[in-house]
């Protein structure tokens, strides 16, 4: 698979918040690091085991914001490609609406389709603010965050292959210069 530029810019669009989580995730922990000194810390050998779980957050944290950013990207392949071929349609968009990450992946199919508007009505339509972050379904039924299903479809979303290759579709035709000045 032939990783191009236009792939890592959709990579980053799908899952922009979850990027920038990690993003500060890694600068806070690394500043907190700095600043007592793990380093010297370590070198301690004393409750090694105690010490890693003390900074093992530093690791999962970042890991899980990146593991949700690809199941996003997946999110955002799949309405992509369902967005080309029927056009925009709710019953599309419906499955998306649960979280705002899920709702930006799709809103960044939909943008580079054409389907910006139609996309963000819906959701508007549908009452949903840049302020609603968390996932409906956490404070519906908090104890969901307990099942092994929800850490499935939130962390590891099969990879889904698009059906659609975009690199070969011109969705727009060039204009002439001879064209504009007749």
């Amino acid at each position: 698979m032939k990783i191009t530029g236009k792939k890592i810019i959709s990579y980053l669009k799908a899952g922009y918040l979850l990027h920038i989580i990690t993003l500060s995730e890694v600068i806070f922990f690394s500043s907190v690091y700095y600043l007592i000194d793990v380093s010297s810390w370590f070198t301690n050998s004393d409750y090694i085991i105690l010490k890693l779980i003390v900074v093992s957050p530093s690791v999962c944290m970042p890991l899980f914001a990146q593991l949700d950013a690809r199941s996003r990207f997946q999110n955002y392949k799949l309405v992509k490609d369902h967005l080309y071929i029927y056009g925009f349609q709710a019953r599309i968009l419906k499955p998306f609406i649960k979280s705002r990450c899920q709702r930006d992946a799709a809103k960044a199919a939909a943008k580079e389709l054409g389907l910006c508007f139609e996309c963000s009505g819906f959701f508007k339509k549908n009452g949903y603010k840049w302020y609603h972050l968390f996932p409906d379904v956490i404070f519906k039924k908090p104890s969901i965050l307990l099942t092994k299903n929800f850490w499935t479809t939130t962390l590891f979303a099969k990879t889904y292959h698009p059906k659609i290759d975009f690199g070969e579709i011109k969705f727009f035709a060039p204009v002439k210069k001879t064209m504009l000045l007749n």
